[in-house]
Formats: structure tokens, C-alpha cells, sequence
């Protein structure tokens, strides 16, 4: 560095020394206040798009942030607050919803709060997500929108974001700077899954500490009470569906899916070697009941041979045994179904229960129990197409 320009820095760095650290951070363009980024992070771009029965948000900013500081619920009156949120508000309506990043599970969930017309946090809470950084600027974060308590509606939507500032400062930032962008949250249904083909599995990968829990024989009047366990404990299920048992349940099958669960063919009339025509019927009716195409088949009693196997795989549908079988059609008591599923399950297993064919109260009254202990020893649960590494496909309608 050239002499004549040395003596000015050093100058200011020797007048900031006399003023304090607050004064020198500022000076070499670091943060006035401790625990403030050396670089405020600000606002570049942002998008809203929704992708199957996901809402996908993303904001890049100049500099990275840190997720772990930020707050998931905060109150943006704060100077000092430290947050990026994504704010919704109904067309017409007053007060906003509030989608916010941070905190410590900050790549697993996503904050949400409502916000009165004055800025006011009303009511807090949190939604399961997906938070990646595919760059240091740049943060992705995709969640059901159902779990964040919005419905399919016209909204205004907008970004808020702020590093935390000292008292009396201004360091917020919003995009749009004024106003707020149009978006339409569309209803999605799940029309139907990859994976289908050829092939016999009992089970997932045992790699992964995940299983499958399916129901058998219905829809029954049972099933609505399993999916409310399924819906309270946040967990989906596989029904493998008979065809004469679906006229007249056709919302429950429709809830089925409507609840991130699957629905799978278990022939017309439950006949064990079925031909073309059980396999091929109860499809039809699944798809004509809920717009679904399934993938996957299960056999009546497990019963199969390669010609049922290529029969389904004929119609896009891979056949699905288990390796979990509590014999709960039974009816051993609740207490035998939960210590055989609990006993025996591991990562990859495929637990077959049954929400038809008979009085499934034991069932219904071990499924809560089996979720918790099953959870609390690290399993996550699936659909029986996740569980084998495919995906349910969703399309917006309406």
C-alpha cells in the first residue's frame, strides 16, 4: 500500500480505537453491536411456487445467514429480532401467516405464526419441512401447506428478513420492497405413484431406520377411526382396498390420500390366485373412486405365484407381502398385536394389520401405542412406495 494512502487508514483506525470496539467493528466494516454478522445479509430474490402437495420457498441473499440464529417465531416489531419469513395474507382479508426459518431444528421444521393487522403475533407453532442451502446465499424450504394451517385460496405473499438490528436502527428488508405478489394455492390430489411393475417384495430397504404400516380388507366403518390415529400421530398408512367393500366410502378412500397415505389393490372380492378380472376391477374402482392409479397389489392371504405376480405387473402394480404379521385378524387382543409389531419390526419391515373384514377394535386400540414405541426407538414412518424408494405423484385440480 502506497504511503499516502496508509496514514488515512491508520488515522481512522486509531480515531475509532479511541471511540471503542463498537467503533472499530464499524470502522472495518463489521458489526456495531457483539453477536451481529460481520456482513448484513439482505434480501436479492425470492420465489413461491407450489410443486405436488408441496409449497416451495426460496430467498438468496447477499450474504450467507445463519440458520441456527434465526428465530422460527419472532416478533418483527423487534429492532433486534433476527428472522426471514415468508408472509401470506388472504385477498381481502386482514392480518398475515407467517412461515419463518430458523431455530433448532431449523433444517427439519419451519416456525409459523399468525399476525394480527398491527404486526401482532396472535398464535405460534411449527410445521415439518425440508430447509436446504444448495448455496451459501441461497435457502430452499418446502412444506404441506395443510400443516401450516393454509387452505387452497387466492393470497398476497411477500418476504420479510432482517439480520437484527441495534436500537434505533433500520435493517429490515421485505421483497417486494412495497406492496405484495399474487399466488394462487391450488387443491392437489395424488393421481398415482412410480415404482409399479413385475416383482414380489416383502420388505424395504434395511438400511434405513423406516417402516410401513398397512391395512388390510377395507374400506370398513373402522377405517375413519384409523386414519384419525394416523392423522393425530402424523403418520401415513398403505390400504390395500377390496372392490365390493368401496361403494359408499368413497370420501374415506379420498381422505386416505388427502392425508399423504396410499391406497393399494386387494382384489374385487378378496378371492386368493386372483385372474385379471379381481386385479384389473379393483383398480378401476380405485381409480374411478379418487382419481388414483395404484402401483401397488396385495395378494389376498399372501397367496401368490408368478402368474398373479405378472398379472399385476401386467397392470403397473408391484405385489406386496409383509414381514410383520401380528395375526391380528385373530383377534389375539390388542395387547399381543402391539408386543408382536414392536417385537419383531426393523428397519425396511412391512407391518401388515387389518382395518376390515371383521371387528378391528383391537387393532384400532394397539395402533397408537405401536406408533409411539416404534417412534421412540427412531423409526420414521412411510408409505409402503416410499418406503421402497419411489414417490407418490400429486397434480393440482380445480
Amino acid at each position: 500500500m502506497a504511503t499516502s494512502r496508509k496514514i488515512p487508514c491508520i488515522a481512522l483506525l486509531a480515531a475509532a480505537a479511541a471511540l471503542g470496539p463498537a467503533a472499530i467493528a464499524s470502522a472495518q466494516g463489521g458489526a456495531p453491536h457483539p453477536g451481529r454478522p460481520r456482513r448484513r445479509a439482505t434480501l436479492l430474490r425470492a420465489g413461491l411456487s407450489q410443486a405436488g402437495r408441496k409449497l416451495v420457498f426460496s430467498v438468496r441473499t447477499s450474504a450467507p445467514l445463519p440458520l441456527d440464529r434465526l428465530e422460527p417465531r419472532p416478533d418483527t416489531r423487534s429492532a433486534a429480532s433476527r428472522y426471514v419469513c415468508l408472509g401470506l395474507s388472504r385477498a381481502g382479508g386482514e392480518g398475515e401467516r407467517r412461515i419463518c426459518l430458523g431455530g433448532p431444528r431449523a433444517h427439519r421444521r419451519v416456525g409459523v405464526e399468525a399476525v394480527d393487522a398491527e404486526g401482532r403475533p396472535a398464535r405460534m407453532g411449527s410445521a415439518p419441512a425440508t430447509v436446504k442451502r444448495p448455496s451459501p446465499r441461497k435457502l430452499v424450504a418446502s412444506f404441506v401447506p395443510a400443516a401450516a394451517r393454509l387452505a387452497p385460496h387466492r393470497y398476497r405473499w411477500r418476504v420479510l428478513a432482517s439480520p437484527g438490528c441495534a436500537p434505533g436502527e433500520r435493517c429490515a428488508s421485505s421483497l417486494p420492497t412495497t406492496g405484495s405478489l399474487a399466488f394462487r394455492l391450488r387443491p392437489v390430489r395424488a393421481v398415482g405413484c412410480t415404482g409399479g411393475g413385475a416383482g414380489l417384495l416383502t420388505n424395504g430397504p434395511r438400511d434405513r431406520r423406516a417402516v410401513a404400516l398397512t391395512f388390510d380388507d377395507g374400506p370398513s366403518e373402522y377405517t375413519p377411526a384409523f386414519l384419525r390415529v394416523l392423522r393425530e400421530k402424523g403418520v401415513p398408512g398403505t390400504f390395500f382396498e377390496v372392490g365390493q367393500e368401496m361403494p359408499g366410502r368413497e370420501a374415506t378412500m379420498r381422505r386416505i390420500l388427502a392425508q399423504g397415505g396410499e391406497i393399494g389393490d386387494h382384489t374385487m372380492n378378496h378371492v386368493e390366485y386372483p385372474g385379471y378380472a379381481q386385479i384389473a376391477g379393483a383398480r378401476s374402482r380405485i381409480e374411478a373412486y379418487t382419481h388414483f392409479a395404484p402401483c401397488l397389489f396385495r395378494p389376498p392371504g399372501g397367496a401368490v405365484d408368478t402368474s398373479v405376480i405378472a398379472t399385476a405387473g401386467g397392470l403397473g402394480m408391484r405385489t406386496i407381502n409383509w414381514d410383520v404379521d401380528p395375526r391380528d385378524w385373530s383377534r389375539p387382543g390388542a395387547g399381543a398385536i402391539y408386543s408382536t409389531i414392536v417385537g419383531t419390526a426393523q428397519p425396511g419391515s412391512i407391518v401388515l394389520m387389518h382395518d376390515g373384514g371383521g371387528d378391528r377394535g383391537e387393532t384400532l386400540a394397539a395402533l397408537p401405542q405401536v406408533i409411539d414405541t416404534l417412534r421412540a426407538r427412531g423409526y420414521r414412518f412411510e408409505t409402503v412406495t416410499q418406503l421402497l424408494g419411489h414417490r407418490i405423484l400429486y397434480r393440482p385440480y380445480g
